[in-house]
């Protein structure tokens, strides 16, 4: 699979059209809704051109990678469906989504299991890539291709890719988005959120090191009712958040029982 069509130039795209081209394949084109978008891409990929016309997606590549939003993948597929050739693979790269979302016959999932963001780079050595194919065939053209970024390959299910995509839903999107509730609590209250980061930081690595179960602390888990109607206090005018402090506050003590 040495020629390579993208569908979709998101952040997921961005950051993997150029791994592949480091890597020695050809990103012939780029699709996307808007123009913006697509020329962004393709300019920084070397022999790529940018369509913003379904109709005009270049025929024949070895390749097609649809890299769009989940809820567009189904009716982008089947408006392309002019692209099955008998020899070309399909892939789309959602964790969430089964393998015949896409309905080719030459099929598969190329799944990046990691958090992407415009301005970080990725390392893409560490990074989970998780396969999923109807055929060994399309299974070993994939794995190889996942490997020559990657030194984490696996070939999972849909299921088994489900429950990683809502595990990691747990482990980065809540945790970032508690992260945030946090730096918002600190700028409310005019204090750095500075002074945070090495709790960060060290839960991170203890959760790693011994496991977050092994790692739980605070005072949930003490059953420090009076420490935890302080805090409740301190957010009387925030109803949201005090509502949410008082479930995952349950939620720790039902799990340390």
């Amino acid at each position: 699979m040495h020629n390579i069509v993208c569908i979709g130039a998101g952040k997921l795209a961005n950051h993997l059209m150029p791994a592949l081209e480091r890597e020695g394949y050809d990103i012939v084109q780029v699709y996307s809704r808007t123009e913006a978008s697509a020329k962004s891409l393709a300019v920084h990929l070397h022999n790529a051109t940018f369509t913003t016309d379904l109709s005009k997606i270049q025929q024949g590549a070895d390749l097609y990678i649809f890299s769009i939003k989940d809820d567009a993948v189904e009716q982008v597929a089947q408006q392309v469906a002019f692209l099955e050739n008998g020899k070309s693979v399909f892939v789309h790269t959602s964790g969430i989504l089964p393998l015949n979302a896409i309905p080719f016959n030459r099929r598969g999932i190329f799944y990046p299991l990691q958090t992407f963001s415009a301005s970080h780079p990725v390392d893409w050595k560490n990074t989970p890539m998780l396969i999923t194919a109807e055929t060994q065939e399309i299974t070993t053209s994939l794995t190889s291709l996942a490997e020559k970024i990657s030194n984490l390959v696996y070939q999972v299910g849909d299921k088994d890719r489900a429950v990683l995509h809502l595990g990691a839903v747990f482990a980065n999107n809540f945790t970032n988005h508690m992260l945030t509730l946090a730096e918002s609590i600190c700028n409310e209250h005019h204090v750095s959120f500075d002074i945070l980061k090495p709790i960060i930081r060290e839960t991170v690595v203890k959760a790693l090191d011994v496991g977050p179960r092994n790692s739980q602390t605070g005072p949930a888990i003490r059953g420090d009712q009076h420490t935890i109607e302080k805090h409740l206090e301190l957010l009387a005018e925030h109803p949201q958040l005090r509502e949410l402090y008082q479930k995952i506050t349950e939620s720790i003590e039902k799990a340390s029982r």
